[in-house]
């Protein structure tokens, strides 16, 4: 069982991230996101960043594919050059282990257009060139953290980020017109493609991102990430209950996403108890072995900590590595 968080951060100071993260974090520590300093800081231009053959601008309605590097797609590599210093500059080597956040094909393919206007989800040889820039990108950027911070590339995590992919399998994207519609993916199709990425990575760990929605369980099982992060409150009905107990009996571990800004861990470990209690009964009506809640289970925020002050996400962190600590010594028990 590890804490950890997911990423995104509030503020505009890697510097303040960076100490946030190594100070507050479980064992697994990550590279910071600060989507307040602008274009280029949210998720998808932090991954534009990192392409391989590929070059993403800013075109008037969202991301789009470009022929050669813009001002904007030289800008985002500087940042995220300058970043990696800072962070080196604060942790040093004594890391062992180390996340990073990138977002995930269909995601990816789901908020970059091309020249045309249409999105790439929609150009099968867009798809796969922006898919095998993904996989090329991401695999340099882990043997760059992996250099910098004396880590084995194996010791590098990678966290695929989906939050567009509801949309993408229920065929909820908006096409360039109305005479232009976004087709459903078919969920068999959106594993296969998660699958390719996830065996092309060079990690030996590889992190599913479905916070914030309700978890599409058949396509977690068959991308073969290892662990699928979800925020527990979207657990709801039989469905989703059926759903995660037929993932984790099939092996698959998961993060539950507890905590929030606004939580405080107390002297007496009386919030962070009620928390850890929660998650044990919740794995009781799944009717699964408390013994898995050491092995098969992490605890993170409920989604990104972008609200408010780092002090607000450092309470987030600090109440996640308490309830993981409670779940592992007695599993949450009253």
């Amino acid at each position: 069982m590890s804490a950890y968080g997911l990423g995104p951060l509030p503020g505009t100071s890697i510097a303040e991230a960076a100490d946030l993260i190594v100070g507050e974090t479980g064992d697994l520590p990550h590279l910071p996101q600060l989507p307040a300093r602008g274009l280029g800081s949210d998720l998808i231009g932090c991954t534009a960043g990192l392409l391989a053959a590929v070059t993403v601008d800013r075109g008037p309605r969202s991301w789009i594919m470009t022929d050669r590097p813009q001002l904007l797609t030289r800008r985002t590599w500087d940042r995220m050059a300058r970043d990696l210093d800072e962070c080196e500059e604060a942790w040093g080597t004594s890391l062992t282990a180390l996340k990073v956040q990138v977002a995930g094909p269909w995601s990816l393919a789901a908020s970059i257009e091309l020249a045309n206007g249409h999105r790439v989800i929609t150009d099968r040889g867009a798809l796969r060139d922006l898919t095998d820039a993904l996989i090329e990108g991401t695999n340099a950027h882990v043997a760059d953290v992996a250099k910098r911070f004396h880590l084995d590339p194996a010791e590098v995590v990678v966290q695929l980020d989906e939050p567009r992919l509801p949309a993408v399998v229920a065929g909820e994207l908006r096409g360039a017109t109305d005479f232009h519609p976004v087709r459903a993916v078919n969920a068999t199709d959106a594993a296969e493609r998660l699958a390719h990425v996830v065996e092309s990575l060079d990690a030996e760990q590889v992190l599913l991102n479905q916070t914030g929605y309700a978890p599409l369980w058949e396509l977690a099982v068959k991308c073969g990430a290892r662990t699928v992060l979800v925020t527990l409150d979207q657990i709801r009905g039989t469905e989703q209950l059926d759903g995660i107990g037929q993932a984790v009996a099939n092996g698959l571990r998961v993060g539950l996403g507890v905590t929030g800004p606004e939580d405080r861990v107390d002297e007496l470990g009386e919030r962070p108890r009620e928390k850890a209690v929660r998650v044990a009964r919740f794995w009781d009506e799944l009717s699964l072995d408390r013994e898995l809640l050491a092995t098969a289970v992490d605890v993170h925020p409920r989604g990104p900590v972008t609200e408010g002050t780092a002090v607000d996400a450092a309470h987030a962190y600090r109440m996640a590595v308490a309830v993981e600590g409670m779940l592992t010594r007695d599993a949450g028990d009253p």
